[in-house]
């Protein structure tokens, strides 16, 4: 242990004290019981990198010698050049920080002294400090004396200990208590009614009663619809059924867990505000003649009651609900697949365009008087290859207004869902649009089709003009190629 460490030398008038962020000793030797150097650096190895530590010696003629500066060559001539009579005072200070969800508790007791001497909005502000250095959870390092216990974000174990992550997240239940509740001093001092709420603790835990408190006081401002603290006044308004006002000394704030259990259920799970507005107005009627810190198990069943009849109010408008997204998206995503295969109608359509005009061409030259040996004459091969880039035109056009009306769907799905997410949890949109797989997939389908379409498209009228140009009597294209080749 620290504490063992330091007292492991013949040292004397011992004092210790620790802060949140400070932990600092002093004591004095005489130079005939002087520590070995080695007492010094075995303390600054124990302590953990994260922290800071610095260890002053002062004899009685005011000279210095500081660590981790000095090495045993310093210290050595530092007690050799001091008279044999003289008291050496020696100050260690630590500055203490958090690294990787870690915190330092050198002495636990005198942690504690200090705790309980701030204020509670002090108290507060010094854990909002830690906290936000976090994710999910702060592990308290204690060191001198073996303690354990922790909340639902910080665990205080003995040094060494493993930690189980009881998979709560904090960022999350923020995020929820600024959407529904609105506490005046949440950016100064932004710490949870879980912060302190034990769900591990030890008989005579000098910290319980004070956790206590701060988990009563925080869990009555976030049931209520607006509140603040103000050195020592605690204010706040529940809108419901009727409005309550309160105005509470917070040292006179008595414990009580049923306001916790009230504020753990509004948001957990669910639909964090219709819960708290049920809760709200359960507890407005329960409270027109009764203080808010009296609240009982009683008012918690109420307030259950009433929202599993609103759910059985809302289940059919629900289901109704769920249903009709669920059809749109499936009319949604068939309308994809039709607009895909519409450009194959629209190339099977030119096909059949471009055969009924050369078709036309060898009947009118069969029944024709005088018929001719050469049907693709040069002006019925300029009038076909007209056709087929006029079909190459019509391509692009079915091509670009296909797209046109995919995107318009893809469009119409992504506002209904945009839509939707005021009304159904991120849980129910997930499962009704299936995590957008059947669009994903429609897609990777519709752009196959695609593909394919306009490769078959792009050939038969290459191919056509081929074989145009091979019939024709006077080959435009192959002239004009020559032509270009030629220069």
């Amino acid at each position: 242990m620290f504490t063992e460490l330091i007292q492991a030398a013949a040292i004397k008038d011992i004092v210790v004290s620790e802060r949140m962020k400070i932990y600092e000793t002093s004591f004095k030797f005489d130079i005939e019981n002087a520590p070995t150097y080695n007492y010094f650096s075995n303390i600054i190895k124990f302590v953990p990198q994260r922290d800071k530590i610095k260890i002053i010696l002062e004899d009685e003629t005011e000279r210095f010698l500081y660590f981790p500066s000095a090495d045993k060559e310093n210290y050595k001539t530092y007690i050799k050049d001091t008279l044999i009579d003289e008291i050496i005072n020696v100050k260690i200070k630590i500055d203490k920080e958090v690294a990787d969800s870690h915190f330092s508790i050198y002495s636990f007791d005198e942690f504690v002294k200090d705790i309980l001497s701030l204020s509670t909005e002090e108290i507060m502000i010094s854990f909002s400090g830690l906290l936000k250095q976090v994710e999910e959870l702060l592990v308290f390092d204690v060191y001198s004396p073996i303690t354990m216990f922790a909340t639902k974000t910080m665990f205080f174990m003995p040094f060494g200990n493993r930690v189980i992550n009881p998979e709560f997240n904090r960022i999350q239940r923020i995020k929820k208590c600024k959407e529904v509740s609105y506490f005046y001093n949440f950016d100064t001092y932004e710490v949870l009614p879980d912060d302190f709420n034990f769900i591990i603790d030890y008989e005579n835990n000098p910290l319980t009663e004070l956790f206590q408190k701060l988990t009563t006081l925080l869990s009555i401002s976030f049931i209520a619809a607006s509140s603040s603290i103000s050195k020592t006044q605690f204010k706040g308004i529940i809108n419901g059924q009727h409005t309550i006002e309160y105005n509470y000394e917070i040292n006179q704030l008595p414990n009580n867990k049923n306001l916790y259990n009230i504020y753990n259920w509004i948001y957990t799970e669910g639909n964090v505000i219709d819960k708290a507005i049920i809760a709200r107005n359960i507890i407005s009627l329960y409270c027109k003649h009764v203080p808010i810190t009296e609240v009982d198990e009683k008012v918690m069943i109420s307030i259950q009651s009433n929202y599993n009849l609103y759910l059985k109010e809302n289940v059919k408008e629900y289901l109704d609900l769920r249903n009709k997204v669920a059809e749109f998206i499936s009319e949604t995503i068939s309308k994809t697949g039709e607009y895909a295969t519409e450009l194959l109608d629209k190339f099977k359509v030119n096909i059949i365009t471009i055969f009924s005009f050369i078709f036309s061409v060898i009947l009118a030259n069969i029944v024709s008087d005088q018929p001719l040996d050469n049907i693709f004459t040069k002006e019925i091969t300029v009038l076909a290859e007209c056709v087929i880039i006029g079909s190459f035109i019509y391509l692009i056009i079915c091509y670009l207004q296909s797209n046109y009306e995919i995107r318009k769907v893809y469009d119409s799905y992504n506002q209904l869902k945009q839509n939707y997410k005021e009304i159904l949890s991120d849980g129910d949109l997930q499962e009704i649009f299936s995590n957008d797989e059947m669009l994903n997939e429609m897609k990777k389908t519709i752009s196959k089709s695609q593909k394919i379409y306009l490769v078959l498209w792009i050939l038969f009228l290459l191919g056509t003009i081929i074989i145009l140009e091979y019939l024709s009597s006077s080959p435009n294209i192959t002239a004009i190629l020559k032509i270009f080749s030629n220069k």
